[in-house]
């Protein structure tokens, strides 16, 4: 039996029963692939860099509750009341009590650190879910209904592509207040709306011309079945390569928007960058060095990571990538 069929034993088994040993049997064949490509990834060291990274960064803000609850003390360590009574002065320097130490008004600043860590998680998994679907949905529909709907959904897509999200984002977050969840939505459309849509597109329609597809419509396939089974596993390294940028960008939108328009509505790494220009402007000076590196060195890390992994990725799913 030739590698990614369905047995007779799965193929013939009526009812419910036959119905779930055939999606199990094609979760498996999914995951032996994923774990397949995951091993390809592992052989590319910048890839290697970048999962490490982010897997720090998801430690750091799953493991910041836990020691609120558990080893921190709350009234100290609180990121937005916290204040360290034992200290004489604030802002100070990195120490064995806080690590990275405290901010001018006592708060200690890997807890703030940890704390902002969620928003960016929030922003860019958001924004590259959201991304994904509406450029999934408006290439594969193009490319394959064509006609009227072609028109009308490309010319959308070129519309969004005149706009660049870092100013409409921008504009936005000057008028009205957002939080992490709204601006990762807005930049996700942004994002699927535009370039993405096109290149899905563009990859359908060559997905389109092979002759299994039109093997698949003589043989009856009706057109959802055609788009689930054939063309959407053949976009899927195409939207993960293209998925990891989008959280690069909307990562960086957010602490922009976080620094210059102080509409945000979550604590994140650019408004930790805000509230040390703030304290500077407000006459307050000082040796705060420790305060705003650990947010500047966390954007520029954590958007470096998905870049990186999504540069790994790009060698493995380009040909002309993979042979040089």
């Amino acid at each position: 039996m030739r590698e990614g069929s369905i047995g007779p034993r799965y193929r013939y088994e009526l009812g419910w029963r036959g119905f779930f040993l055939i999606h199990l049997h094609r979760i498996q064949r999914s995951l032996r692939r994923l774990i397949g490509q995951s091993r390809l990834i592992l052989e590319k060291p910048i890839g290697v860099i970048g999962l490490v990274i982010i897997a720090f960064f998801a430690l750091m803000g799953l493991i910041q509750p836990l020691l609120m609850s558990t080893v921190w003390d709350k009234a100290t360590y609180d990121p937005f009341l916290g204040f360290d009574a034992a200290i004489e002065s604030h802002p100070s320097l990195p120490s064995r009590t806080h690590l990275l130490g405290t901010d001018y008004k006592g708060r200690d600043v890997l807890s703030q650190l940890a704390f902002a860590t969620r928003t960016s998680f929030v922003v860019g998994v958001v924004a590259a879910l959201i991304g994904s679907i509406v450029a999934t949905f408006v290439g594969v529909v193009s490319a394959y209904y064509e006609g009227a709907v072609d028109t009308v959904l490309m010319t959308l897509a070129g519309a969004f592509l005149l706009l660049p999200p870092p100013v409409v984002l921008l504009t936005v977050g000057l008028i009205i207040d957002m939080n992490g969840l709204q601006v990762g939505l807005l930049y996700g459309i942004f994002a699927g709306l535009g370039s993405l849509a096109i290149m899905v597109k563009s990859h359908t329609l060559s997905i389109k011309s092979k002759q299994y597809i039109q093997a698949g419509r003589i043989a009856g396939g009706r057109n959802w079945r055609i788009i689930r089974v054939h063309i959407l596993p053949n976009l899927l390294p195409l939207l993960a390569v293209n998925m990891m940028f989008i959280v690069t960008g909307s990562v960086m939108i957010e602490a922009l928007m976080s620094y210059v328009a102080d509409t945000l509505t979550r604590f994140s790494w650019g408004r930790m960058i805000w509230l040390i220009q703030d304290q500077f402007r407000g006459g307050i000076v000082g040796l705060q060095w420790h305060v705003i590196i650990p947010p500047a060195l966390a954007i520029m890390l954590f958007c470096g990571a998905f870049y990186m992994v999504g540069h790994a990725l790009d060698e493995l799913v380009n040909p002309r990538l993979r042979s040089e």
